[in-house]
């Protein structure tokens, strides 16, 4: 085999890359998408995190402690002389229920609409502040005729016991973030897969390249290589912006609080050498379902199963089912779910390893299952 042959047509094919703004764009502008969809998530969590506090109208003044009641079920009070006052309140939209208070019958109505979200949860806070007042009140009187009240009141105990499980905004973020990595690469190996094969053979230079002193096999491993080149420079950018992206939202939104992210000089380097793997094996199964399209049209018709098959293990993530040892030997599932665990402190040497064996094998499976196809002259000319 000679290598200088490969050598030339790896160069060939990145300047063709490079000179394909389509390739280029896809290889550059993609991985940018993946701050931009951190940020975003980190915000909408955050703003989601945060106590909203709801407006009601009421018609007779608060005492201390009703005040401290209200504030802990998050409302706020606006105070009105009169039931009109507050149905236009309520009308305006400046107050999401009110209570109208009759001072004789000692009874409290509330009005607001339970059907939207809104007024939902301001009958249920509002509810929870008149219980909690009515119990405070029942409190004073017990107290009132020496009775003890926490024989009465504080009958049991409980506590909430957190359980060591997957943080979900976090699993959220890293399963959307790493498939978008993997999703990068798909791209990036299937336009230049589609470039270098479905194209020549369209235009019908594939032929011409025979003509000189390098053979099929030569030609394809050539192409290959330059296929996973493009793909490793697509990872990396995908992983820097990742890793920076995440570092960044860590320290500016309040949704990272607690939360244990593990960017090691360790995690870094398996995060790169699992791309690298992930490269070798995507590039590889690009060229190989590209190998019987005779048009680019046709080769990124079938090349869209990749980026279908790219989604399953985010999907598998976001509805929360179980991984078992059995997914790391699952190519390209593998490699988003490694990457998760790897930056979330979940280093587990025996799953690696599980991937690593499983690429080498699948690798070395389509590299040859390529050459073989490459043979004929119905794949190599689309004839």
């Amino acid at each position: 085999m000679n290598k200088n042959s490969i050598i030339v047509t790896i160069k060939k094919e990145l300047r063709s890359m490079i000179r394909d703004k389509k390739t280029f764009i896809t290889l550059l502008v993609f991985p940018i998408l993946i701050p931009v969809m951190i940020f975003l998530y980190s915000y909408i969590y955050d703003n989601q995190s945060k106590e909203k506090y709801y407006n009601i109208a009421i018609n007779y003044k608060t005492n201390t402690t009703e005040k401290a009641i209200l504030k802990e079920c998050n409302l706020k009070t606006k105070y009105y002389k009169n039931l009109s006052d507050m149905k236009d309140a309520y009308k305006k939209q400046v107050v999401s229920a009110y209570i109208d208070y009759d001072y004789k019958k000692k009874e409290y109505k509330i009005y607001t609409n339970k059907d939207s979200e809104e007024g939902m949860y301001a009958t249920n806070y509002i509810t929870t502040y008149l219980e909690t007042y009515n119990n405070q009140l029942a409190k004073l009187y017990l107290t009132g005729e020496d009775i003890d009240t926490k024989q009465v009141y504080d009958n049991f105990k409980y506590k909430i016991i957190d359980l060591d499980g997957e943080n979900f905004i976090l699993n959220m973020i890293f399963s959307i973030s790493f498939t978008y990595i993997i999703m990068a690469i798909v791209l990036a190996s299937t336009n230049m897969a589609s470039s270098a094969t479905a194209v020549e053979k369209e235009n019908g230079t594939l032929e011409t390249l025979l003509t000189f002193p390098v053979t099929a096999k030569e030609l394809i491993i050539g192409k290959y290589l330059a296929t996973v080149i493009s793909s490793i420079v697509a990872s990396m950018i995908g992983l820097i912006l990742t890793v920076s992206s995440i570092l960044v939202a860590s320290l500016n939104f309040k949704v990272f609080k607690d939360i244990s992210i593990s960017f090691s000089v360790q995690s870094i380097f398996l995060g790169v050498v699992i791309c690298l793997a992930a490269s070798l094996f995507i590039s590889g199964l690009a060229i190989a379902i590209i190998s019987f399209a005779k048009t680019y049209k046709e080769a990124q018709s079938s090349s869209q199963v990749l980026s279908i098959i790219t989604i399953i293990p985010m999907m598998i993530s976001i509805l929360g089912i179980k991984i078992t040892t059995i997914y790391y030997l699952i190519p390209v599932a593998n490699y988003v779910q490694l990457l998760m665990d790897i930056f979330s402190s979940k280093i587990n040497y025996l799953n690696i390893m599980l991937v690593f064996i499983s690429t080498i094998f699948y690798v070395y499976i389509v590299i040859n299952y390529i050459i073989k196809q490459y043979k004929s002259e119905r794949v190599l000319f689309g004839e």
